[in-house]
C-alpha cells in the first residue's frame, strides 16, 4: 500500500513539472536570422582606392655640395720681341736695311739691304749708299720681299779676297770639319729672331735661281732640293736632317765660286720651328 502511495506523489510532482514550463533538451544555440531590410539597405564598402594605399617615402635627396670653381690662374703675358739690332739707329742712315744677318762661329755679321728702284744697286754700293767695291749683302726686290716670308730667299754678296762679305764663305763650308759643327744661319728683323739649319754648301752653276724656278710651285720646289742634294763635288757638303720640305722656308746665301766666278757657291738652310 506503502509503495503505491509512493508511486502516486512521483506522478503528481512530475505533472507540476511539466506544467511550471518545458524541459530545453541542451544544445547549441539558434542563430539569429539577419535583418533582411537592414542587408538590402547597408551601402557596400568601396574598394580601397590607390590614393589610400600607403606609397613609401622617397628616400631624402642627399645634397650635393658644388666643388668651388678653380681660378684660372692668368696666362703671363710674353714679353714683347727686342730685337738686338738698333733698326731704328740703322734706319737713320739708310732706310733699306731691312734684316741683319749673322754666321755662328764667323765673323759674317752684316745688315741686309733691298733697293726698291735698283736690284743691282747693292751691287758696288755699301750701306752708307756710298759706292764700295765690297757692295753689300743684299736680296732682289723683283723676287723676294723684306719679311722673310717668301719660300726661298737668296741673300748676295761678294766673294772678297780681304774676306769680307762672302769672301770665306767656301773656304769655311766646304771644310767638313766646320760644316759638321752644325753653324746656324741667323738673321734678326725688327719683330723676330730667325734661325736655319744648313742642309747644303755647293756649287752651282751661274743662273739666276729664282729667274727659272719658281718655289710656290711645290713640285717645283721638291725636284730642286732633291736635285741639290745629290751634287757630286768635292767641295759639296750636306745634312739632311735639315732637308727642307714643301711648305718650308729657305734662305740661300750665294758667292761667286773660287777659281772659276761665273759659277756660284751656294750654302742653304732650312727655317728652324
Amino acid at each position: 500500500m506503502k509503495r503505491m502511495i509512493a508511486a502516486l506523489l512521483l506522478l503528481c510532482l512530475l505533472a507540476g513539472a511539466a506544467a511550471c514550463g518545458k524541459i530545453v533538451p541542451e544544445g547549441p544555440e539558434p542563430t539569429a536570422t539577419a535583418n533582411p531590410t537592414a542587408a538590402a539597405t547597408a551601402k557596400p564598402t568601396a574598394p580601397p582606392t590607390q590614393e589610400a594605399e600607403l606609397s613609401p617615402t622617397p628616400a631624402p635627396t642627399a645634397e650635393t655640395t658644388p666643388e668651388p670653381t678653380a681660378t684660372p690662374e692668368p696666362t703671363a703675358t710674353p714679353e714683347p720681341y727686342v730685337s738686338p739690332v738698333d733698326f731704328e739707329a740703322l734706319w737713320e742712315l739708310n732706310t733699306d736695311i731691312y734684316a741683319w744677318l749673322e754666321i755662328e762661329g764667323t765673323d759674317i755679321s752684316y745688315p741686309m739691304l733691298q733697293s726698291r728702284e735698283d736690284d743691282a744697286f747693292y751691287l758696288d754700293h755699301n750701306s752708307d749708299r756710298q759706292y764700295s767695291a765690297n757692295g753689300s749683302i743684299y736680296s732682289e726686290s723683283a723676287y723676294n720681299g723684306t719679311d722673310m716670308s717668301d719660300p726661298v730667299t737668296i741673300l748676295y754678296g761678294h766673294h772678297m779676297k780681304s774676306g769680307a762679305m762672302f769672301g770665306n764663305l767656301q773656304m769655311l763650308f766646304s771644310d767638313p770639319a766646320f760644316f759638321e759643327e752644325d753653324h746656324i744661319l741667323r738673321v734678326y728683323t725688327p719683330t723676330a729672331t730667325l734661325e736655319y739649319g744648313v742642309f747644303a754648301a755647293v756649287p752651282y752653276p751661274g743662273e739666276h735661281i729664282l729667274y727659272y724656278h719658281d718655289f710656290n710651285d711645290e713640285a717645283v720646289f721638291e725636284k730642286f732640293f732633291a736635285d741639290i742634294l745629290k751634287t757630286r763635288d768635292l767641295s759639296a757638303r750636306f745634312n739632311e736632317e735639315y732637308a727642307p720640305e714643301p711648305g718650308d722656308k729657305v734662305l740661300i746665301l750665294s758667292t761667286c765660286l773660287i777659281g772659276y766666278n761665273k759659277n756660284r757657291f751656294l750654302v742653304m738652310g732650312t727655317l728652324l720651328p
